[in-house]
């Protein structure tokens, strides 16, 4: 019987005005209007005004994932409207945009160390979290779970657009993000006091502000007795959610029984993992993907699937095995959200076309 992992997610949002399109600067208000109002679970502001976060409360299954996530939104959607407001899950805001810096020290210090960097990031993201109460284990995921990020990152690809033009990527989300000089993949460390110290030098050497700022595509919380996956765009559909993070569960829970058993770690390199996540980034489900332990392409199906038959005993076993693998082969055949982006476009070569879709699809979700 697999060890029960618990499920948190965060997901980031564009808040849009109705009327004009344009981001809204509203992001601080509208966290601390819900602040204690939205029950178990949060919303936050960000570092831009024009986006907001929800946390989910922790959960013990998908189910109960689902219903947080729809709550929160169904919360969130309904309160950006009585203010002239729209809520838009997309990996960027497609359209070109001045970022606002929400008023807080710790955001102002980040833009004066980082400069067009921090101001860049009009991008939102879904962060998940399992719950790994030993901290070497949660550094032995995060060895172990890196040969999978570029697939979970295809999965999730949600940011064709940018600055008023289709970029050629499906995440371009992911090409904003890995500017940040703690982002993309950590070295590979044998315990978790190895990897403290490793990544406290970036503060040590004044990169940094503190260990907050560690931005890795995995990593073990700061703050949580988690592994939190940060590699995916945010997605317009929870159902799309919930099956990111069955399997960022799953991957989790297969990692911990391999390191506890003593199973061999397939090797990867920097290079490799590199090249992996670019290739994802770029074309997501429509194009192959990179395998950086076998050091070969396969189409973005098989890979998907060679991924869904390596978890395959663990998704059973929580009983996630049908609801994943269904929006999983659901994405392989109708494309993933950045398809539906580009769709909308197409029809209008319409900027606002994109955005009046994402809007609908995260509402209707």
């Amino acid at each position: 019987m697999v060890e029960k992992h618990t499920l948190g997610v965060e997901e980031e949002f564009h808040l849009v005005d109705s009327a004009t399109g344009k981001p809204s600067e509203s992001g601080p208000q509208m966290a601390h209007e819900r602040s204690g109002i939205t029950g178990p679970g949060q919303v936050d502001p960000e570092l831009l005004s024009s986006q907001v976060e929800l946390s989910t409360p922790v959960c013990s299954d998908l189910e109960e994932l689902r219903a947080a996530l729809n709550r929160l939104r169904n919360d969130l959607v309904d309160t950006a409207h009585r203010r002239g407001e729209r809520l838009v899950a997309s990996g960027t805001y497609p359209d070109s945009y001045r970022s606002v810096v929400t008023p807080k020290q710790r955001y102002e210090e980040m833009v004066a160390r980082f400069g067009v960097v921090a101001r860049e990031q009009v991008v939102c993201g879904c962060h998940i979290h399992v719950g790994v109460s030993d901290p070497d284990l949660a550094v032995a995921v995060m060895n172990r779970a890196r040969r999978w990020m570029a697939t979970l990152l295809a999965l999730s690809a949600n940011s064709p657009f940018w600055r008023g033009e289709d970029t050629d990527y499906d995440s371009y989300r992911a090409q904003i993000w890995w500017q940040w000089p703690s982002s993309g993949m950590p070295g590979m460390c044998d315990s978790y006091d190895e990897y403290v110290k490793s990544t406290q030098h970036l503060v040590d050497v004044g990169v940094l502000q503190d260990r907050g700022m560690l931005y890795w595509d995995v990593r073990p919380s700061e703050h949580l007795s988690t592994v939190e996956f940060r590699i995916c765009d945010v997605v317009p559909r929870p159902e799309h959610t919930v099956m990111l993070a069955g399997l960022a569960r799953a991957l989790t829970a297969r990692c911990v029984a391999e390191e506890r058993h003593g199973t061999p770690m397939p090797r990867t390199t920097p290079e490799l993992e590199r090249a992996a996540r670019w290739r994802a980034a770029r074309s997501g489900l429509s194009g192959e993907l990179v395998d950086p332990a076998a050091a070969r392409a396969h189409s973005a199906a098989k890979q998907v699937h060679r991924m869904l038959d390596y978890l395959d005993p663990t998704l059973r076993e929580y009983g996630d095995r049908e609801a994943v693998r269904e929006q999983a082969t659901h994405l392989l055949r109708a494309g993933t959200n950045a398809s539906t982006q580009r769709a909308a476009f197409q029809s209008r070569n319409s900027l606002h076309d994109v955005l009046e879709a994402a809007t609908v699809t995260t509402t209707e979700g």
